[in-house]
């Protein structure tokens, strides 16, 4: 009897289990150690993000500046007549088949043939054009040494050198007024061009185009010269913070490319030196207040701006879950909603950065690239 109870006594003792005290204490074992991994898991993640976004920020403002930098130095490429910074009114006319483009998109604006032109975008960003000739090399401007009445398809001139048919010219008459027109036919012992109206494809409008448009005639001691293909492109942001770039250089043509995301602002300045040198000694934004809009500009001044400077500022795409930029503050006193663009002067201040248009301004990282750009092929030219 007492041998049997001893055996009851070992059996339940060995198939008595977990009792509920151990079961609770590794359920909360089990809890705190999934928590743990949850918690490390999730600040991996988060860190994780953050990195992917600020390198893609990274990468898309280095994209977005390298773009820009190498437009801008070819700035004024092939324009080798300071005369056409003169130009303050463009008469243009293409012809495509039946359609017609006038005034031609290329040439608009005040001081159409400026190398480079900022408009100021206020509070948004600014906006960047960049003309050069597609013929590099440029030619030689030519005089004319007849007057040519505004109806005359004939230009007597001084040298045909380096000018063939087909070529696109510009005419620059000392008042500023300024006409486009390709070369028909090259007279060459006679020293002559031709531009006559007609064809499929033509930039010369026909003479009652001219008349009815008050096209410009031109006088003896008038610039022509070989400009090509006017390559125009414009930079700007668009409102799903992309880098842009608009391609003006066909006639009726403007199509729109893609070359950064993430892009939130594009500000910039004229870098301008002292009349008759090459030396840059301020900076200043294209406002009115300085005197340096699109309404205000003038050949003296076109021939002044030796350089742009501009800041670049990329977005990660990263939003945060608490604010993490605060207004940034300039030497010079001006308060940005957004990081500053550069460390400036009083005597130089930088454009304001302002984001907040974006209530969530603050929950995103940014980075800001600055540079500065040289207008090359002025200095080159000594203008």
């Amino acid at each position: 009897m007492k041998t049997h109870l001893v055996r009851h006594m070992r059996l339940a003792t060995a198939q008595r289990g977990m009792s509920l005290i151990e079961t609770m204490v590794g359920l909360t074992l089990g809890l705190l150690v999934t928590l743990i991994i949850t918690q490390v898991w999730g600040v991996f993640e988060g860190q994780k993000q953050r990195t992917i976004s600020g390198s893609s920020a990274q990468a898309s403002g280095l994209l977005a500046l390298t773009e820009l930098e190498q437009d801008i130095r070819s700035a004024g490429a092939g324009i080798t007549e300071a005369a056409a910074f003169t130009c303050t009114n463009m008469y243009s006319y293409y012809k495509n088949g039946t359609t017609v483009t006038t005034p031609i998109p290329a040439y608009t604006g005040t001081m159409g043939m400026a190398p480079v032109k900022i408009i100021d975008g206020g509070s948004a960003s600014d906006t960047i054009t960049v003309k050069r000739s597609a013929d590099l090399l440029g030619g030689l401007p030519t005089t004319l040494t007849k007057t040519m009445p505004s109806s005359s398809a004939e230009l007597n001139i001084n040298s045909t050198s380096g000018i063939v048919e087909g070529d696109v010219v510009l005419a620059v008459g000392a008042s500023g007024k300024c006409a486009v027109m390709l070369v028909t036919q090259v007279q060459g012992p006679a020293l002559k061009l031709q531009h006559n109206p007609g064809g499929t494809t033509t930039y010369n409008p026909p003479v009652n185009f001219q008349n009815s448009n008050n096209w410009p005639a031109f006088t003896e001691g008038d610039k022509i010269m070989k400009v090509g293909q006017l390559v125009t492109h414009t930079f700007t942001t668009n409102a799903q913070n992309e880098l842009t770039l608009t391609d003006l250089t066909t006639p009726g043509v403007a199509p729109v490319s893609i070359l950064a995301s993430d892009i939130v602002r594009l500000k910039a300045q004229y870098g301008i030196a002292d009349a008759g040198s090459q030396d840059v000694t301020q900076w200043v934004s294209a406002t009115s207040a300085a005197g340096w809009d699109e309404a205000s500009l003038t050949a003296a001044k076109i021939k002044r701006v030796k350089a742009i400077r501009l800041v670049i500022v990329a977005r990660s795409s990263k939003l945060e879950g608490t604010n993490v930029t605060a207004p940034c503050t300039n030497a010079s006193g001006g308060v940005n909603n957004g990081p500053c663009a550069w460390v400036d002067t009083a005597a130089d201040p930088a454009p304001i950065i302002n984001l907040s248009a974006d209530a969530n301004w603050r929950r995103y990282r940014y980075r800001t690239y600055q540079t500065i750009i040289p207008i090359r092929n002025v200095i080159w030219a000594g203008v």
